[in-house]
């Protein structure tokens, strides 16, 4: 899968104001036990749509690609289906966490985070890259020529 290539917005920036990795200590659920895990959360303004997803330390960890969107959504309320589900645990006060559960068939993998961190660090992302301008962080032509010609039939060879 390609990265999206860097475009000027409508205001002509070219690049965003960078956000951050945020590290934290997870705990991940299994059973009746809790573990402490590393997650890093990173957010690329070039892929605006993405959040990318690290647990574990940097020799061994695993990585997954998140919506931003889902990832907000899951601070409120409930929602994902198949792979990914996440839910707020409103417990230990307003904040609570946040579960996420990955994994399809087979014992999931629940992790712990900490729903009032997640969310600071995600309204970075959004002062970065504010909900419903993703799309003019995307060069399309040039996403286009890179996938390769016929990908678009019925428009004109020299279309941007």
């Amino acid at each position: 899968m390609s990265e999206p290539r860097r475009r000027e917005d409508r205001a002509g920036h070219t690049a965003a104001p960078p956000v951050g990795p945020w590290r934290t200590t997870g705990r991940r659920v299994y059973a009746d036990l809790e573990f402490p895990i590393e997650v890093t959360f990173s957010y690329d303004p070039d892929d605006p749509w993405a959040v990318r997803v690290s647990f574990g330390q940097m020799d061994r960890s695993v990585d997954w690609t998140l919506s931003r969107e889902l990832l907000h959504t899951g601070i409120r309320t409930s929602c994902g289906e198949g792979d990914v589900q996440l839910w707020p645990l409103r417990v230990g006060g307003r904040g609570g966490t946040l579960r996420i559960r990955l994994g399809g068939t087979g014992v999931p993998v629940l992790v712990d985070i900490d729903r009032t961190a997640l969310r600071r660090w995600l309204a970075a992302t959004f002062r970065t890259v504010p909900a419903g301008t993703e799309e003019t962080r995307i060069d399309w032509a040039a996403e286009a020529a890179h996938i390769g010609p016929g990908v678009a039939p019925g428009l004109p060879k020299d279309t941007p």
